[in-house]
Protein backbone atom coordinates (compact mmCIF):
# COMPACT_ATOMS: atom_id res chain seq x y z
CA UNK A 1 0.00 0.00 0.00
CA UNK A 2 1.69 2.98 -1.05
CA UNK A 3 -0.88 6.10 -0.12
CA UNK A 4 -3.83 6.95 2.09
CA UNK A 5 -6.38 9.70 1.80
CA UNK A 6 -9.00 11.28 3.87
CA UNK A 7 -11.85 12.43 1.81
CA UNK A 8 -15.08 14.82 2.28
CA UNK A 9 -17.59 12.82 -0.21
CA UNK A 10 -20.64 14.24 0.78
CA UNK A 11 -21.92 17.13 3.27
CA UNK A 12 -20.24 16.19 6.49
CA UNK A 13 -19.23 12.63 5.86
CA UNK A 14 -16.11 11.56 4.44
CA UNK A 15 -14.02 8.42 3.63
CA UNK A 16 -10.72 6.78 3.70
CA UNK A 17 -9.06 5.44 0.41
CA UNK A 18 -6.26 3.02 0.40
CA UNK A 19 -4.50 2.52 -2.65
CA UNK A 20 -2.36 -0.09 -3.45
CA UNK A 21 1.02 -0.60 -5.56
CA UNK A 22 -0.36 -1.23 -8.04
CA UNK A 23 -1.83 1.13 -11.14
CA UNK A 24 -4.47 -0.89 -12.22
CA UNK A 25 -6.82 -2.22 -9.62
CA UNK A 26 -10.53 -3.19 -8.50
CA UNK A 27 -12.05 -0.53 -6.59
CA UNK A 28 -13.71 -1.72 -3.39
CA UNK A 29 -16.62 0.61 -1.79
CA UNK A 30 -16.79 -0.80 2.13
CA UNK A 31 -19.40 0.23 4.56
CA UNK A 32 -18.58 -0.62 8.24
CA UNK A 33 -21.05 -2.71 10.61
CA UNK A 34 -22.50 -1.34 13.86
CA UNK A 35 -26.21 -1.94 13.64
CA UNK A 36 -26.87 0.94 12.20
CA UNK A 37 -26.74 2.80 15.09
CA UNK A 38 -22.70 2.81 15.61
CA UNK A 39 -19.94 2.21 14.23
CA UNK A 40 -17.25 4.13 11.79
CA UNK A 41 -15.14 4.06 8.93
CA UNK A 42 -11.92 3.42 10.57
CA UNK A 43 -13.66 0.42 12.36
CA UNK A 44 -12.58 -1.19 8.75
CA UNK A 45 -9.13 0.42 8.55
CA UNK A 46 -7.28 -3.17 9.23
CA UNK A 47 -9.34 -5.13 6.92
CA UNK A 48 -8.75 -2.32 4.21
CA UNK A 49 -5.24 -2.64 4.45
CA UNK A 50 -4.82 -6.24 3.95
CA UNK A 51 -7.03 -5.49 0.94
CA UNK A 52 -5.07 -2.61 -0.57
CA UNK A 53 -1.80 -5.24 0.00
CA UNK A 54 -3.67 -7.49 -2.25
CA UNK A 55 -3.73 -5.01 -4.81
CA UNK A 56 -7.57 -3.69 -4.03
CA UNK A 57 -8.09 0.40 -3.83
CA UNK A 58 -10.58 0.41 -0.83
CA UNK A 59 -12.67 3.33 -0.34
CA UNK A 60 -14.17 2.81 3.44
CA UNK A 61 -16.52 5.22 4.00
CA UNK A 62 -19.07 6.63 6.85
CA UNK A 63 -22.83 6.62 6.28
CA UNK A 64 -25.61 8.88 9.02
CA UNK A 65 -26.78 6.28 11.85
CA UNK A 66 -30.09 5.99 13.22
CA UNK A 67 -29.49 8.10 16.14
CA UNK A 68 -28.58 11.40 13.98
CA UNK A 69 -30.99 10.44 11.01
CA UNK A 70 -33.75 7.86 9.50
CA UNK A 71 -34.06 5.82 6.81
CA UNK A 72 -33.13 5.78 4.08
CA UNK A 73 -30.37 8.71 4.54
CA UNK A 74 -27.38 6.30 5.35
CA UNK A 75 -28.58 4.59 1.41
CA UNK A 76 -28.66 8.11 0.58
CA UNK A 77 -25.25 8.71 2.08
CA UNK A 78 -23.81 5.75 0.74
CA UNK A 79 -25.36 6.09 -2.96
CA UNK A 80 -23.08 9.31 -2.42
CA UNK A 81 -19.42 7.86 -1.39
CA UNK A 82 -20.07 5.51 -4.58
CA UNK A 83 -20.71 8.25 -6.90
CA UNK A 84 -18.15 10.23 -5.68
CA UNK A 85 -15.40 7.48 -6.07
CA UNK A 86 -17.16 6.64 -9.38
CA UNK A 87 -15.78 10.25 -10.64
CA UNK A 88 -12.66 10.53 -8.71
CA UNK A 89 -10.82 7.12 -8.72
CA UNK A 90 -9.28 8.08 -11.99
CA UNK A 91 -7.04 10.58 -9.96
CA UNK A 92 -5.47 7.79 -8.46
CA UNK A 93 -4.91 4.97 -11.22
CA UNK A 94 -6.74 3.05 -13.40
CA UNK A 95 -9.76 1.31 -12.29
CA UNK A 96 -10.85 -2.14 -13.54
CA UNK A 97 -14.28 -1.35 -11.79
CA UNK A 98 -16.19 -0.85 -8.64
CA UNK A 99 -17.19 -3.38 -6.47
CA UNK A 100 -19.70 -2.66 -3.09
CA UNK A 101 -19.66 -4.55 0.03
CA UNK A 102 -20.14 -4.53 3.59
CA UNK A 103 -20.05 -6.03 6.93
CA UNK A 104 -23.20 -6.10 8.34
CA UNK A 105 -25.45 -3.08 9.11
CA UNK A 106 -22.90 -2.43 5.85
CA UNK A 107 -23.95 -5.57 4.12
CA UNK A 108 -27.32 -4.44 4.20
CA UNK A 109 -26.26 -1.19 3.12
CA UNK A 110 -24.86 -3.55 0.23
CA UNK A 111 -27.88 -5.52 -0.46
CA UNK A 112 -30.04 -2.51 -0.13
CA UNK A 113 -28.08 -0.32 -3.49
CA UNK A 114 -28.23 -3.99 -5.22
CA UNK A 115 -31.53 -4.90 -5.31
CA UNK A 116 -33.18 -0.99 -5.02
CA UNK A 117 -31.88 0.03 -7.80
CA UNK A 118 -33.32 3.73 -7.12
CA UNK A 119 -30.51 4.96 -4.64
CA UNK A 120 -27.96 4.66 -7.31
CA UNK A 121 -30.04 5.76 -9.83
CA UNK A 122 -30.58 8.66 -7.94
CA UNK A 123 -27.10 9.97 -8.47
CA UNK A 124 -26.69 8.87 -12.06
CA UNK A 125 -25.37 5.65 -11.82
CA UNK A 126 -26.70 2.11 -13.40
CA UNK A 127 -26.98 -0.70 -11.12
CA UNK A 128 -25.25 -2.58 -13.89
CA UNK A 129 -21.94 -0.36 -13.50
CA UNK A 130 -21.10 -2.06 -10.35
CA UNK A 131 -19.14 -4.92 -11.14
CA UNK A 132 -19.47 -6.91 -8.03
CA UNK A 133 -21.26 -7.31 -4.78
CA UNK A 134 -20.40 -8.82 -1.41
CA UNK A 135 -22.67 -8.64 2.02
CA UNK A 136 -20.93 -10.15 4.63
CA UNK A 137 -23.20 -11.59 7.36
CA UNK A 138 -26.23 -9.18 6.44
CA UNK A 139 -29.72 -9.15 7.48
CA UNK A 140 -31.91 -9.66 4.48
CA UNK A 141 -35.33 -9.28 6.09
CA UNK A 142 -36.63 -5.49 7.50
CA UNK A 143 -33.21 -4.42 9.48
CA UNK A 144 -33.65 -4.84 13.79
CA UNK A 145 -32.86 -1.40 14.45
CA UNK A 146 -34.87 0.14 12.21
CA UNK A 147 -37.66 -2.00 13.24
CA UNK A 148 -36.89 -0.71 16.90
CA UNK A 149 -35.76 2.86 16.96
CA UNK A 150 -38.05 3.81 13.92
CA UNK A 151 -41.20 1.56 14.62
CA UNK A 152 -41.17 0.94 18.26
CA UNK A 153 -41.31 -3.19 17.65
CA UNK A 154 -39.23 -5.97 19.12
CA UNK A 155 -36.24 -5.99 16.90
CA UNK A 156 -36.40 -9.73 16.81
CA UNK A 157 -39.53 -9.93 14.72
CA UNK A 158 -39.39 -10.69 11.65
CA UNK A 159 -41.09 -8.30 8.71
CA UNK A 160 -40.80 -7.43 5.08
CA UNK A 161 -41.15 -4.09 4.27
CA UNK A 162 -39.41 -1.48 2.43
CA UNK A 163 -36.37 -1.85 4.64
CA UNK A 164 -35.49 -5.65 3.86
CA UNK A 165 -33.00 -6.11 0.50
CA UNK A 166 -35.80 -9.37 0.15
CA UNK A 167 -38.59 -7.11 -0.50
CA UNK A 168 -36.92 -5.86 -3.85
CA UNK A 169 -36.55 -9.46 -5.22
CA UNK A 170 -39.08 -9.87 -8.17
CA UNK A 171 -39.12 -11.21 -11.57
CA UNK A 172 -37.57 -8.16 -13.18
CA UNK A 173 -34.62 -8.26 -10.54
CA UNK A 174 -30.97 -7.67 -12.17
CA UNK A 175 -27.96 -7.52 -10.80
CA UNK A 176 -23.98 -8.54 -11.11
CA UNK A 177 -22.26 -10.95 -9.14
CA UNK A 178 -23.45 -10.82 -6.05
CA UNK A 179 -21.08 -13.05 -2.69
CA UNK A 180 -23.25 -14.13 0.48
CA UNK A 181 -21.60 -14.89 3.29
CA UNK A 182 -23.15 -15.87 7.12
CA UNK A 183 -21.45 -17.90 9.74
CA UNK A 184 -22.48 -20.98 11.80
CA UNK A 185 -22.56 -19.40 14.74
CA UNK A 186 -24.32 -16.13 13.53
CA UNK A 187 -26.98 -13.77 14.75
CA UNK A 188 -30.15 -15.63 15.59
CA UNK A 189 -31.76 -15.99 11.86
CA UNK A 190 -29.18 -14.40 10.22
CA UNK A 191 -28.39 -17.85 8.34
CA UNK A 192 -32.43 -18.36 7.12
CA UNK A 193 -32.78 -14.80 6.16
CA UNK A 194 -29.50 -15.46 3.66
CA UNK A 195 -30.76 -18.59 2.96
CA UNK A 196 -34.66 -16.96 2.00
CA UNK A 197 -32.87 -14.09 -0.30
CA UNK A 198 -31.23 -16.71 -2.10
CA UNK A 199 -34.02 -19.51 -2.49
CA UNK A 200 -36.55 -15.95 -3.49
CA UNK A 201 -33.86 -15.51 -6.45
CA UNK A 202 -33.19 -18.92 -7.78
CA UNK A 203 -37.63 -19.06 -7.69
CA UNK A 204 -37.36 -16.04 -10.44
CA UNK A 205 -34.68 -16.92 -12.26
CA UNK A 206 -31.98 -20.24 -11.67
CA UNK A 207 -29.56 -18.71 -13.43
CA UNK A 208 -28.51 -15.75 -10.99
CA UNK A 209 -25.27 -14.70 -10.68
CA UNK A 210 -25.33 -15.17 -6.94
CA UNK A 211 -23.60 -17.62 -4.33
CA UNK A 212 -24.21 -18.48 -1.05
CA UNK A 213 -20.85 -19.30 1.82
CA UNK A 214 -21.26 -20.57 4.99
CA UNK A 215 -17.86 -19.52 6.99
CA UNK A 216 -17.42 -21.16 10.71
CA UNK A 217 -17.23 -18.68 12.92
CA UNK A 218 -19.67 -15.91 14.88
CA UNK A 219 -20.69 -12.68 13.49
CA UNK A 220 -18.21 -11.51 10.63
CA UNK A 221 -15.32 -13.44 11.92
CA UNK A 222 -13.82 -13.44 8.25
CA UNK A 223 -13.57 -9.78 7.85
CA UNK A 224 -12.76 -9.56 11.92
CA UNK A 225 -10.54 -11.78 12.86
CA UNK A 226 -7.02 -13.01 11.20
CA UNK A 227 -6.61 -16.44 10.56
CA UNK A 228 -4.03 -19.18 11.09
CA UNK A 229 -1.89 -17.38 8.16
CA UNK A 230 -2.38 -13.46 9.64
CA UNK A 231 -5.09 -12.88 6.80
CA UNK A 232 -8.51 -12.42 6.73
CA UNK A 233 -10.42 -15.34 5.31
CA UNK A 234 -13.23 -12.76 4.04
CA UNK A 235 -10.06 -10.98 2.25
CA UNK A 236 -8.76 -14.22 0.80
CA UNK A 237 -12.61 -14.82 -0.93
CA UNK A 238 -12.72 -11.02 -2.69
CA UNK A 239 -8.74 -11.47 -3.57
CA UNK A 240 -10.77 -15.10 -5.53
CA UNK A 241 -14.16 -13.34 -6.13
CA UNK A 242 -12.18 -10.68 -8.27
CA UNK A 243 -10.66 -12.97 -10.85
CA UNK A 244 -14.63 -14.28 -11.81
CA UNK A 245 -15.24 -10.76 -12.63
Amino acid sequence: MKREFNLNFYKDLYMDLFLPDEEEFFTIVHFHGGGLIEGDKGDTHLFSEHLAKLGFAVATANYSLLNEAKFPQMLEDAAHAVRYIKDNISKFGKSKGIIISGQSAGAWITLMLCFNHEYLESVGIKNREIIGWVSDAAQTTSHFNILKHEKGLDPWIQRIDETAPIYYINKDIDFSHVLLLAYEDDLPNRIPQNELLLSTIKNFNPKADIEFKLLKGNHCHGSSVLDEDGEFEVVKMMKEFSKRL
